[in-house]
């Protein structure tokens, strides 16, 4: 039987392959990021990198001091008055000019021009300006001024029901990125390859190939084959983003972009990655079996959509709970959500990162889901049998219920 299985397998896998809708499916997805990357780097190229020109009204000290302390990128000059500063703006020999009054400063830039000011660097430009004026009123040294700069030394530690642990806020981040990706990716995943299983099993009952092919195997061949045969194909696509994901690493080092998501990676407790991988697997494989059950109680392929929609929306209720439950981590209802099977692959893992679950506590959810997939199978190949060679005009939802009660 495993033998027929294998060539069940092999066969919707191979088929589905070599198909430029397949490759199609899986480079969809790509094409923001690539198209974003494109552009940022024409961009880039294109872009005048030369520095701001900057005047300074009527303040030849401050001048100096910009020149001298190198702050701000930016080529200064000085100018008599702002009338004079205006009118160079206009005629776009400058791009922005500064202005000190009462202690207080203002910038004034050309809207015209392609160079902009940042508020926050000039701000800060200013600040260390008007902190070593002071310290030279108060007649403090280098050194002092130094140490009256040095930020507090603090470390970042959570203490937890599992114990205490260091990272702090940077784990919980980098931790909770991948738990959102993990959500994105099953949802994806689901959308893309839960409709290629239903038109699939829809196909061949519709032209009714299914039954020259039980002809020769059995419904149980056919059943857990075609499961095995898409989910190579979701490991295919899944293997495919990490290779490209390793290669863009290399090639595109220093990328400002891919810096960010190694950095994020990089932040990734390991524990919590192996977990968040495991609830991916066993979570997918759970919703294609039920794709299975619900597509073999459809006659053709206009009935395709309604048969995986209700398991689209099941997969969005962790998704959302995993939102909206941030603010009141400790609601029972919001625990009990996070062990229920379909609704934890997408919801314990967000928990998870923040903390707010223990590992064991995440465990016992994955061991739930486990145990739902080996029922749901098995269930599933009941109805499975039961349905694929059944032409019924009633309702998939109206089917289901029916088969559930008998």
């Amino acid at each position: 039987m495993f033998k027929q299985m294998k060539l069940v397998a092999g066969q919707v896998y191979r088929t589905k392959i070599k198909t430029p809708t397949f490759w199609l499916t899986v480079l969809t997805p790509l094409l923001l990021p690539i198209i974003g990357l494109i552009i940022g780097f024409v961009i880039a190229k294109t872009s005048d990198h030369s520095p701001a020109r900057l005047a300074v009204v009527d303040n030849t000290a401050l001048v100096q001091t910009l020149k001298t302390g190198k702050v701000l990128d930016a080529k200064i000059s000085e100018v008599a008055d702002v009338k004079t500063a205006k009118q160079k703006i206009l005629d776009e020999k400058l791009d922005g000019y500064l202005v000190k009054e009462d202690g207080k400063y203002t910038l004034v830039a050309g809207t015209d021009s392609t160079t902009k000011f940042n508020e926050t660097t000039v701000k800060t430009a200013l600040s260390q300006i008007e902190l070593a004026e002071k310290a030279s009123h108060l007649k403090l040294t280098t050194e002092e001024l130094v140490s009256l700069q040095t930020p507090a030394n603090l470390t970042m530690k959570t203490l937890g029901k599992k114990g205490e642990s260091s990272g702090g806020e940077a784990k919980n981040a980098a931790n909770n990125a991948i738990s959102v990706l993990i959500s994105v990716v099953i949802f994806m995943l689901l959308m893309i390859y839960s409709n290629m299983l239903a038109q699939e099993i829809a196909n061949e009952k519709s032209n009714r190939i299914m039954e020259t092919l039980l002809a020769a195997t059995s419904t149980k061949v056919q059943y857990f084959g075609k499961i095995l045969g898409v989910g190579l194909l979701v490991l295919t696509h899944i293997v495919f983003y990490v290779v490209l994901g390793v290669v863009a690493a290399i090639v595109l080092k220093g990328n400002q972009m891919v810096e960010s998501a190694k950095s994020m990676v990089g932040g990734v407790d390991m524990s919590f990655l192996l977990y968040a991988v495991l609830m991916l697997i066993v979570g997918l494989a759970a919703y294609l079996f039920l794709t299975a059950i619900t597509a073999s109680l459809v006659n053709d392929q206009s009935q395709v959509q309604q048969a995986i929609a209700p398991i689209s929306y099941l997969s969005l209720v962790g998704y959302m709970a995993g939102i909206f439950g941030a603010e009141v981590p400790n609601n029972i209802v919001l625990k009990v959500l996070s062990y229920l099977p379909f609704v934890s692959p997408t919801f314990m893992p967000s928990r998870l990162a923040l903390e707010i679950s223990t590992s064991t506590e995440a465990y016992i959810a994955l061991a739930i889901q486990l145990i739902a997939l080996v029922l749901v199978a098995k269930f599933g190949e009941r109805i499975y049998a039961k349905n694929v060679l059944s032409y019924s005009d009633e309702k998939i939802f109206k089917q289901l219920i029916r088969n559930l009660k008998k």
